[in-house]
C-alpha cells in the first residue's frame, strides 16, 4: 500500500518497481531428529495438599493468596521541603527573578515571624504583565522594582497537615481549581508544600499506588 503524505503538497508515495531475481539450487534440509516429550502443563483444577511437585504447590499458594492493600501516601511523604518563600515586601521584580530562577509555579508568603500570609503563582505575574501592559524582564528601574508583591498574592491560602491524605489533598486541588497547597504542622509552622506535580511524581515512583482511606 502507498504512501500518502500531507503537507503543501499531497502525493502517494508509489511501490518501487518489481525485481526479478534468479533462485539459488535448493540445498538439502538437516536430518529430522526426534523431540523428547516434556511434561504437559497443568489445565485442570489447582493441585491439592499433598499433590504434585512442592514447588508448584508453593507457586499457586503465593498466587492465589489475597494483597494486602497498601495504606495511601501521606503529605509529609511527598511533600518539597524546606520550602522557598517570598516576604510581603518582596518586590514583583525580585519575585519575578526567584520563579525564573527556581522554575516553580507556587511560592508562599511569609511574614518576618514566619507565619504564612499568603501565596503567589507565576500567572499572577503573568497576569500582572498582561494588564499593565509591562514585558518581563523587568529591570532596576522599573515600577515592578518598587512594588511590593504583596499587591500580587492571594491572601487565602488553603493549607493541610503533613499527616493528611493525598486523596484528599487531590480532591481538594481540584474541586478548588488550586495548584498547589502548604502543609502547616500543629504549631502553624511551613513544613512542606505539595503541587500537583508532587502527586502525579508520586503515582509515577510509588505505582502502583493505591489511595484509599
Amino acid at each position: 500500500m502507498p504512501f500518502t503524505l500531507y503537507g503543501s503538497d499531497r502525493f502517494a508515495a508509489q511501490p518501487p518497481p518489481e525485481v526479478k531475481r534468479e533462485l539459488a539450487p535448493a540445498q538439502p534440509s538437516a536430518p529430522v531428529r526426534r523431540v523428547e516429550a516434556k511434561e504437559p502443563r497443568h489445565q485442570g483444577p489447582p493441585p491439592r495438599e499433598g499433590e504434585g511437585p512442592p514447588s508448584a504447590l508453593a507457586a499457586y499458594a503465593e498466587t492465589a493468596r489475597p494483597r494486602a492493600r497498601q495504606p495511601a501516601l501521606h503529605a509529609h511523604q511527598i511533600m518539597s521541603s524546606p520550602v522557598t518563600t517570598l516576604t510581603p515586601e518582596t518586590s514583583i521584580l525580585e519575585a519575578w527573578r526567584v520563579f525564573r530562577a527556581k522554575r516553580y509555579r507556587h511560592i508562599p508568603v511569609v511574614d518576618g515571624e514566619g507565619r504564612l500570609v499568603g501565596i503567589v503563582a507565576d500567572r499572577d505575574l503573568l497576569r500582572y504583565a498582561a494588564v499593565n501592559g509591562r514585558i518581563p524582564p523587568f529591570d532596576e528601574h522599573s515600577v515592578e522594582a518598587q512594588t511590593a508583591i504583596a499587591t500580587l498574592m492571594k491572601p487565602r491560602v488553603l493549607t493541610a497537615t503533613p499527616d493528611t491524605e493525598i486523596r484528599q489533598i487531590a480532591r481538594v486541588l481540584i474541586e478548588q481549581h488550586i495548584g498547589a497547597m502548604p502543609i502547616m504542622d500543629y504549631q502553624g509552622r511551613l513544613r512542606g508544600i505539595v503541587t500537583r506535580s508532587d502527586i502525579l511524581r508520586a503515582l509515577v515512583t510509588h505505582a502502583p499506588l493505591e489511595l484509599w482511606v
